[in-house]
Parts: structure tokens; C-alpha cells; sequence
């Protein structure tokens, strides 16, 4: 009888080097779907202090028109279930000017919208600014 080399493991490395090669896969694909996640919902932050940002600016704008009343700065958090988070500075600064009999006064307007504590990955912050007066009489 003719005798068969020994060949046993040989399998097994094999079996071995496909498990490696899936969980690598494994490993790489889960951590596309975390930075995915994650910059879905900086990016979803971004979208919301920007609109926090945009209320505080439209604040100041009516209240600087309207009311006549331009605080030196203002800050506020608003009622909203998705801007809970974010506190919003409304700086406002007046000016006055003559143009021959008429004097208009122009406001300039910076809203600063913030939610988390600096230097942490959670915070996000937006700022905008307006320059806004009334037409002349």
C-alpha cells in the first residue's frame, strides 16, 4: 500500500486567514458607519445653531425696529424642543446719522448661537450679523 504524506492543519491556516480577512472587513465597515454617523449629526448641530442663530438675529431685529430697544448685549436661551440646547448673545450697536434733514439711525446686529463647552467634541457655534434701519420718512 502506498502511503498519503501527512497533510493535517493545512485547513486550517486557511480557515484562520479567512477569519482575519472577514473581521478586518467587519472592523473597517463598522467604523465608516460611526464617522458617517457622527458627522451626521455634527452636521445636524451645525443646521440648528445656525437656525438658533438666525432667531437671535431676528429678535434683535425687531426689537432694535420695532421697540426701539438696542441692548449693548442680550443673551437667552430658546423655548424649542430642538434648540433647547443652544444659548444665544444678540449684541446690538446704534448709529446716527444726518443725511441733509433727515436722521436715520442704522443698527448693527451680531447673533452668536452656542451649545456644549468649548474645546469638547460636543460644541458647536454660529454667528451671524445684519445691519438694518428704517426707511426714510
Amino acid at each position: 500500500m502506498r502511503r498519503i504524506p501527512d497533510q493535517r492543519g493545512f485547513t486550517l491556516i486557511a480557515a484562520i486567514f479567512l477569519l482575519v480577512v472577514v473581521a478586518s472587513l467587519v472592523v473597517f465597515i463598522t467604523n465608516i458607519r460611526v464617522v458617517q454617523q457622527t458627522t451626521k449629526f455634527y452636521g445636524a448641530q451645525g443646521a440648528r445653531a445656525m437656525q438658533a442663530a438666525r432667531s437671535g438675529l431676528e429678535w434683535g431685529i425687531h426689537e432694535s425696529i420695532v421697540n426701539s430697544n438696542c441692548a449693548a448685549s442680550t443673551t437667552f436661551t430658546i423655548a424649542r424642543p430642538t434648540l433647547d440646547n443652544f444659548s444665544v448673545e444678540v449684541q446690538c450697536g446704534a448709529t446716527t446719522h444726518t443725511e441733509g434733514v433727515t436722521t436715520l439711525t442704522t443698527y448693527q446686529l451680531t447673533a452668536i448661537a452656542r451649545s456644549g463647552v468649548f474645546g469638547s467634541l460636543d460644541y458647536v457655534q454660529r454667528r451671524i450679523q445684519a445691519t438694518v434701519s428704517l426707511d426714510p420718512p
